[in-house]
């Protein structure tokens, strides 16, 4: 079976407590006061490069909506609330989405790479996760099992924190990269994200004809991605040794490749998908 390392580039997690930064440190409102919240206790960076101008754009808002938000001990947090509607009205634009096993245009897609980057930090935190939602298909800004689809009030994302402090989240996404972190009072625990590929599915391929393309000339519309199965868990380093928690099995069903032909084209090959689980709506 397969490891997955998270790719240079594509999230760049830190974990280890960071020492007091008094010129820079996120505030808390408490109940006796403002206070710092100087120790970082997760770290992910997410690339957005693969997205449209417009896409970008709803990236970079999801980022602005999150940052500075303050959770206090036992709240809840919730990514529609806070960062919803995902409507022209609520000022996004045109993105991707995920459609059963397609990509197609919708409004407000990108807005899951936000919940995807903050689920990826939540679970380097401990907090306890209420609500989440793995994509149709995978993402190219994470691995599998650490994304969150998010799509208008009915799929969400939502977590508690459980710790005994505030936590401040701190956002930022400029040249088609995302930033987010969880700072705290005090040092955070020292956890670690693992993945493991239980399986993968051969994406098919589509041939249609398209009579006003010239005579053997094909284009590719899709270029297809396979399917995975993959098992998340976590390990938190402890005074008294590595605790492992499991975090689930995740599916992600393959998308096919579409060929356009002109007449006279030799069709390509077609390959068999594997067995795919319910698509999520939003890429």
């Amino acid at each position: 079976m397969q490891l997955l390392a998270v790719a240079a580039g594509l999230a760049a997690a830190g974990v280890v407590a960071s020492a007091p930064a008094p010129a820079g440190s996120p505030l808390a409102l408490t109940a006796t006061g403002v206070v710092s919240t100087p120790f970082e206790w997760a770290a992910v960076t997410t690339s957005y490069r693969h997205a449209s101008a417009t896409q970008a754009v709803n990236i970079e808002l999801t980022a602005s909506r999150l940052n500075g938000l303050e959770l206090r001990p036992g709240q809840v947090f919730s990514y529609y609330a806070r960062v919803g509607p995902y409507t022209a009205e609520n000022g996004y634009g045109w993105g991707r989405a995920f459609v059963g096993d397609r990509i197609v245009p919708s409004v407000g897609g990108g807005v899951c790479q936000g919940a995807s980057t903050l689920y990826a930090a939540v679970l380097r935190t401990g907090m306890k996760v209420l609500e989440r939602h793995p994509h149709g298909l995978t993402v190219p800004y994470l691995p599998p099992g650490e994304d969150a689809t998010v799509a208008g009030d009915f799929l969400n994302f939502r977590f508690q924190n459980n710790t005994r402090g505030p936590v401040v989240i701190v956002a930022s996404a400029s040249a088609r990269r995302y930033h987010l972190s969880l700072w705290g009072t005090v040092p955070g625990p020292h956890i670690t994200v693992h993945h493991r590929v239980l399986a993968t599915y051969p994406f098919r391929t589509i041939v249609r004809m398209d009579r006003q393309l010239p005579r053997g000339a094909t284009r590719v519309l899709a270029p297809g991605q396979p399917g995975v199965k993959a098992r998340t868990w976590l390990v938190e380093q402890t005074p008294h040794g590595p605790v492992t928690r499991d975090v689930g099995i995740d599916m992600y069903r393959p998308s096919p490749r579409i060929v356009i032909t002109g007449p006279g084209s030799q069709a390509p090959a077609a390959t068999l998908a594997g067995g795919a689980p319910k698509a999520a709506h939003c890429g």
